[in-house]
């Protein structure tokens, strides 16, 4: 074939292609047309753009689809755009495990987790005596994967939702990861319905107390921590407690109002704490003038956190309290749950609380009054599993609460 009659024929093919590209771009700006109508309104646009998917998707996709499914991804990554780790869209499922985690009774392992700057699950803390907590995890831990799937921080919902997916006895694989070393951890599954509230009697008629979680009311209302935590000081004081010493140290946090319905025993009338929106609106959360008047150290730590936080800033800022120990997480930041008539729901934060003296606490703390550090060899260990005339954090309270 001559050179000529190549280019002809190139010309030829090239034309073709064109034609064929240039009708089907044209079809394909007449669909778009068609199909999404622009809006001024940008809510508007939104929900036009997000129907007109839904309407191709429908029409012309050629494989099947779970549209329920697809529409809670597409709103579970909307929400996970903001990039906050405590704000979180939930499918049913998922609402319903979230809803058990601020309760006193479910199933699962018995930890709180969270999402830190790396976008990675970080531990809070385990609960004490629960399955996470006796199979060794520990506050920090990095939780890389659940039974071979590996989670991100973006994931943290579908991460906690298959640690729970299971029967009491079941287990779970979890590889973490703790500095530079990973570890494989198998956890059995088992009721979490604990108690959040333990007790005894010292020496010298002082009473201990510690608090593992500010859990809201389970067993049709009857129990929460602030109902464990009055019955235990009715307990206490019947033996002769006249001095008391509340252990938050591992306490992650919880429900605000059980905190503050246990300060409100122990405060007399005025600010326990307050909220604040973005848009400057103000929520006080008040006690009455019934006032418990005898001498208390609270005890910190580095995971004594949010609803902790609130409760010992409450009463260091009366001073009600001597605090020891080390300078607290700082989660000052209050999410509200929000149910939807389907079964889902999200975490939504809202607001930043304060103490009486006006201090917001996120990101910062709150320091001790006396800091106190654990020996070496208990650093690395939770608290409550450090023997108590071991304990230097405990023993300095208890010197400093003799003296009161």
């Amino acid at each position: 074939m001559s050179d000529k009659k190549k280019i002809v024929l190139t010309a030829l093919i090239t034309a073709v292609v064109t034609a064929f590209i240039s009708v089907n771009l044209t079809s394909f700006v007449k669909d778009r047309i068609a199909i999404y109508l622009p809006s001024k309104d940008e809510n508007k646009a939104f929900s036009n753009k997000m129907t007109a998917v839904e309407n191709m998707l429908s029409s012309n996709y050629l494989y099947d689809f779970d549209k329920t499914k697809l529409r809670d991804d597409a709103i579970k990554a909307y929400v996970d755009g903001l990039d906050e780790p405590y704000t979180h869209y939930y499918t049913q499922s998922e609402f319903s495990s979230y809803i058990d985690n601020i309760q006193d009774g479910y199933v699962g392992i018995g930890v709180i987790v969270g999402v830190n700057d790396d976008n990675q699950i970080e531990v809070v803390a385990p609960f004490e005596d629960s399955p996470a907590y006796n199979a060794g995890i520990q506050p920090s831990d990095i939780i890389k994967a659940i039974d071979g799937v590996e989670y991100s921080g973006d994931k943290l919902s579908e991460a906690v939702d298959n640690i729970k997916n299971g029967e009491i006895g079941t287990t779970v694989d979890i590889k973490i990861l703790r500095g530079e070393e990973e570890l494989d951890i198998t956890v059995t599954r088992d009721d979490i319905a604990t108690d959040s509230v333990d007790g005894e009697m010292l020496n010298d008629n002082i009473g201990y107390i510690r608090v593992t979680g500010f859990n809201t009311t389970s067993d049709n209302g009857e129990k929460s921590t602030f109902s464990e935590f009055k019955d235990k000081i009715t307990e206490l004081q019947s033996s002769g407690m006249s001095k008391m010493i509340i252990d938050l140290r591992d306490n992650p946090g919880g429900v605000l109002d059980e905190a503050c319905n246990m300060a409100d025993m122990i405060l007399p009338e005025g600010i326990i704490t307050y909220t604040e929106t973005k848009s400057g609106k103000r929520t006080d959360y008040n006690s009455d003038a019934e006032s418990l008047d005898i001498p208390i150290v609270i005890l910190i730590n580095e995971n004594s956190a949010s609803a902790s936080e609130v409760f010992t800033g409450a009463l260091k800022d009366y001073g009600k309290a001597t605090v020891v120990g080390k300078k607290s997480y700082g989660k000052g930041i209050v999410q509200s749950v929000l149910p939807f008539y389907d079964g889902s729901g999200m975490s939504l934060t809202v607001a930043k609380y304060y103490t009486p003296n006006g201090t917001c606490i996120h990101g910062i703390g709150i320091e001790p009054d006396v800091e106190v550090d654990m020996p070496d060899e208990y650093k690395d260990m939770y608290a409550s599993m450090v023997e108590h005339d071991k304990d230097t954090q405990l023993q300095k309270a208890i010197e400093i609460i003799k003296e009161k």
